[in-house]
């Protein structure tokens, strides 16, 4: 289900820098990137810097290996990023 707002429910510089992500992408914006992008101060950005940190303090692994991780599951879920 794709919820209504998230179709054209952004401010006037949100709607300009996800015209240009479709742009380069092939006419295609991730659904997580169209909810962390809306309403980005009540949620996005905070929810942006705990994906980051938990995936960047990972002491284990390094950069490269993490991010390989990531396009893994990425691909295990046929997700285009």
């Amino acid at each position: 289900m794709r919820l209504q707002v998230l179709e054209n429910g952004f401010r006037p510089l949100q709607k300009l820098i996800l015209s240009f992500i479709k742009a380069m992408s092939g006419g295609h914006v991730a659904g997580p990137m169209l909810v962390m992008s809306y309403r980005r101060e009540l949620f996005g950005k905070y929810i942006v810097k705990c994906y980051q940190e938990g995936m960047r303090a990972a002491k284990h692994w390094t950069l490269g290996e993490v991010e390989t991780f990531a396009a893994f599951v990425s691909n295990l879920n046929k997700c285009k990023f």
